[in-house]
């Protein structure tokens, strides 16, 4: 506890550092031949890409600029290997770095970017400490027993334990830091949609998050999944089947007792191992008024059709072959698959992210099995 207590003193500290009008990135680089060449600095938003480029003279080069959205970005240099991560908001940064080990530069000041190194450290420290990296490795190898994994498995959850506690410090000292945001967006649902609206609406309050694009992320989370609640009719699409014919969802779960949307797709090792359970499950109690509408967030229609006939599913599927950007995915909030929901005779939402051991026994309830 006095570590973690001092730890929250320190991040503090950084937390009280002045702000900047914008931000400047002083770079030095050192080794045989790169004196001269073109840097660039990105950022790694598929939504939102924003890249510049500066001259790399006598092996320094400069950027200067301000970010509406503060942010993980990168530096890459022509003809050199790897690349320099870190957070960018508006404040200085210096970068030291020698070409043959260009990854692992120096990068110093940046007041997000020292607070997420500190709390990087501190995560690196646990995962050394519970040498969790070997464990790994000896859970991948083909020799190790289910009992050997089971144990590894509660090594890991120790060490998940510590780390969510050092998280939880940070959060508490630093609520409203550009770091804590974006983690708050890939965490909506660890929270109350009351929780959510309630750091949302300090965040807004704040005039430095003006613009910020994960203020909207998070919203569009919140309105996702007020839409998502038990009872609430579950929101309609329509995508085609392998063969290009339209399916609505609102044409498929009239016919079953209920109805689970499956979402997953070729190319997920998870899903592709769950589905011969899932076939089973299905064969089971498709009689008794189980369906399954799977929508595929592949987009290769070729690997999609490939694992529809070789994982032998035999109910709907349709898919817009869009990937992450599936349209019927961003309606229900999925961030990851395999995934699924599930919809009575009427189209209500009865629940949510059923897991594979809660399955049978939910569906077996709610069909009055047993």
């Amino acid at each position: 506890m006095k570590k973690f207590l001092l730890f929250a003193a320190v991040l503090g500290l950084f937390a009280c550092q002045a702000k900047h009008d914008g931000y400047t990135i002083d770079g030095t680089i050192t080794g045989e031949n790169v004196a001269a060449g073109k840097v660039y600095l990105t950022n790694f938003s598929r939504t939102e890409p924003i890249s510049d480029t500066a001259d790399l003279v006598d092996g320094k080069f400069k950027f200067e600029g301000k970010v509406v959205t503060p942010e993980n970005y990168s530096i890459t240099v022509e003809g050199i290997e790897g690349r320099i991560q870190f957070f960018l908001d508006n404040s200085p940064i210096v970068i030291e770095a020698a070409a043959e080990d260009f990854a692992n530069a120096k990068v110093t000041g940046g007041v997000t970017n020292d607070l997420v190194s500190a709390l990087r450290k501190q995560h690196e420290e646990v995962a050394a400490k519970f040498g969790i990296d070997s464990l790994m490795r000896e859970y991948s190898e083909p020799a190790t027993t289910k009992e050997r994994k089971d144990e590894i498995i509660t090594v890991y959850n120790q060490m998940q334990k510590e780390s969510n506690a050092i998280d939880s410090v940070f959060f508490a000292v630093n609520p409203n830091s550009f770091y804590t945001i974006i983690q708050l967006a890939q965490k909506v649902e660890d929270y109350t949609i009351e929780e959510m609206e309630a750091k949302v609406a300090a965040f807004k309050a704040l005039p430095e998050f003006t613009g910020n694009r994960y203020i909207g992320v998070i919203e569009e989370s919140i309105a996702s999944l007020k839409a998502l609640q038990p009872g609430m009719v579950a929101p309609d699409f329509t995508m085609n089947d392998p063969q290009g014919n339209p399916i609505a969802l609102s044409s498929v779960y009239p016919k079953n007792k209920i109805t689970m949307i499956d979402f997953w797709a070729g190319w997920c090792g998870p899903c592709r191992r769950f589905n011969p359970t899932l076939v089973s499950i299905y064969n089971k109690y498709s009689k008794d008024g189980f369906g399954i509408f799977g929508v595929s967030l592949d987009k290769d229609a070729e690997l999609w059709n490939k694992a529809i006939k070789d994982d032998k599913l035999t109910w709907t599927q349709v898919s817009d072959l869009q990937y992450w950007n599936s349209a019927a995915a961003k309606l229900y909030h999925v961030k990851y698959i395999p995934q699924n929901i599930f919809l009575d005779s009427e189209g209500k939402i009865i629940k949510r992210k059923v897991s594979e051991e809660e399955l049978e026994p939910f569906l077996k309830e709610y069909l009055g099995i047993k």
